[in-house]
């Protein structure tokens, strides 16, 4: 595994139910990567989590749409009584606030 998963405690078990046929493909994978069926499993499962999380976390625009940013960067429209409203309750809340234990297990700040 990589990262820091190797100095970790291994107190918490991770079971799934499979078919024959799927555990066997499994474990062949497996045996020809030259890892345990334990390895390859929690190897395989922690980098598909860490891409499903990544592209949660990922803002992804069409060409329309970056247009669409730029333009707006670009040529913003005027202030508006609304809009000074708003940056006011903004900043008297603090800006952005954050959920605490994202995705990651840590405290979001």
């Amino acid at each position: 595994m990589s990262g820091n998963t190797a100095v970790e405690s291994r107190d918490t078990r991770l079971v799934a139910r499979c078919s024959g046929t799927v555990h066997e493909l499994v474990r062949a994978a497996a045996e020809l990567s030259g890892a345990s069926l334990s390895q390859f499993v929690l190897d395989s499962a922690t980098k598909r989590a860490r891409e499903v999380i990544e592209s949660e976390n990922t803002i992804r625009l069409s060409l329309e749409g970056a247009e669409a940013v730029f333009s707006a960067i670009d040529n913003p429209p005027p202030t508006t009584v609304k809009l000074l409203e708003a940056a006011s309750r903004f900043k008297h809340n603090s800006g952005f606030s954050y959920a605490k234990n994202g995705p990651t297990g840590q405290e979001c700040t």
